[in-house]
């Protein structure tokens, strides 16, 4: 857009790469601190997690309108820098932990800082680029965002590995590890106070209540089909990034431990299977970017969530993740969940009206919460009967997607036609 310098746009990707491995290493993490810090048994983690990752969403979600309109109001530094710094102090704490219920404390302040950041990252999306480019823009935000991933689970996520190997015991390591998110969290901090500034016609604070833009937010999705379609988008999209983030250490952990290897055996396996996922988002997203430039945006969804339904169903069917069969499914699954973050955040970047983008933005990341709080919640009590149960649940939410896709296609090319 004319009012974004060239420092702010190319700011704007490391910015979204250094967010996505914080939002990913804390869930990364979590079933190192359940087993080695805490000592949680394998039977009841899935259940756990899945409480941990519920109660964490319904905070998100309950915040994300409140920090879109804020966001619209005061402007969008501060509050993604305030997330990224509550952020921070989550991550100091969490390897600090000594009982259960300390977890879900520090999980309640990161979920506010997540709600803060997430929600303004998303909005930015509407902010920078133009109409025309808007799909290569986010194709590129998912290149970096797998790259963000794929470093995460590469290198950080060995490193409690690698500091037993320098001496230090497992809870040290743990620790050790967690507090290099918190330098993470404070170096996005500090990109955003610097480098990003409000997009176009959006420099000055919108001087319109809450309750109005809470007002005007929901009938913009009552008014428009294509609206309604991408918060459902969202959930799904953001679900099946969660399942992925939150399951499969777990899965791969607890399947190593089960067949009697180590749980760092498991976290090399996931930090084996990660990469190839977030390798495939970081070639396809900024292909299916420039792809969703030249077709209808609901074709483009239409086409992304037929992806992911085949990826997600086909990784719910894998018996041995350890064994090399995984390794085509995981490409199928990571085209799938990036062309599906892709199409999502291109087709409301498209639709949400200038004045109250924050609020429609705000809505969309709240949809992605309720997305989250369903993988989270049910696929929690899933994988306590079968590790893959949440990856079968993203399939079949994915396919209902679709098929809402594929619905409103059709109803609006009625209506074009009767007119």
């Amino acid at each position: 857009m004319p009012n974004v310098g060239r420092m702010n746009a190319l700011s704007f990707f490391p910015v979204a790469m250094l967010n996505t491995s914080v939002f990913a290493f804390m869930n990364f993490m979590q079933p190192y601190i359940l087993s080695e810090h805490l000592g949680i048994a394998r039977g009841i983690q899935g259940t756990v997690v899945g409480s941990i990752s519920t109660m964490q969403e319904l905070i998100i979600l309950s915040l994300t309108a409140l920090m879109g309109a804020l966001a619209d109001k005061l402007g969008r530094q501060p509050i993604f820098s305030l997330g990224l710094l509550l952020m921070s102090v989550a991550y100091f704490c969490f390897p600090l932990a000594t009982e259960l219920y300390h977890l879900y404390l520090i999980r309640a302040l990161f979920a506010i800082g997540v709600a803060a950041a997430s929600t303004v990252l998303i909005i930015y999306t509407g902010d920078y680029p133009q109409e025309k480019s808007r799909a290569k823009w986010n194709g590129f935000m998912g290149l970096f965002q797998g790259l963000g991933i794929t470093i995460t689970s590469l290198f950080l996520a060995k490193m409690p590995a690698a500091f037993q190997e320098k001496g230090f015991d497992a809870i040290q390591s743990g620790t050790y590890t967690l507090w290099i998110g918190t330098a993470i969290c404070l170096t996005a901090a500090i990109f955003v106070a610097t480098m990003l500034k409000p997009g176009s016609k959006q420099s000055k604070p919108s001087r319109a209540s809450l309750k109005d833009l809470f007002r005007d937010g929901l009938s913009a999705a009552k008014s428009d089909s294509r609206i309604r379609l991408a918060f459902l988008a969202s959930a799904a999209a953001r679900g099946d990034i969660f399942v992925v983030g939150i399951f499969t250490f777990l899965w791969m952990s607890n399947f190593a431990l089960d067949n009697g290897l180590s749980i760092n055996q498991g976290y090399a396996r996931g930090a084996f299977v990660i990469p190839i996922i977030a390798g495939t988002v970081l070639i396809t997203a900024p292909i299916f970017g420039f792809i969703m430039d030249r077709i209808d945006r609901i074709y483009g969804v239409m086409i992304a969530f037929s992806l992911s339904t085949i990826g997600y169903t086909m990784m719910g069917l894998v018996d041995d993740p350890m064994s090399n069969a995984i390794i085509p499914v995981a490409i199928i699954l990571g085209a799938g969940e990036g062309a599906c973050i892709i199409a999502s955040t291109t087709l409301i970047g498209k639709t949400a009206p200038i004045a109250i983008r924050g609020t429609v933005f705000g809505a969309f990341a709240m949809c992605g919460a309720i997305g989250q709080i369903i993988a989270g919640g049910v696929g929690g009590i899933l994988f306590d009967y079968i590790y893959t149960g949440p990856f079968l649940l993203m399939g079949v939410i994915n396919f209902l997607v679709l098929l809402m896709a594929i619905y409103t296609w059709l109803s609006r090319k009625k209506a074009s036609n009767s007119m």
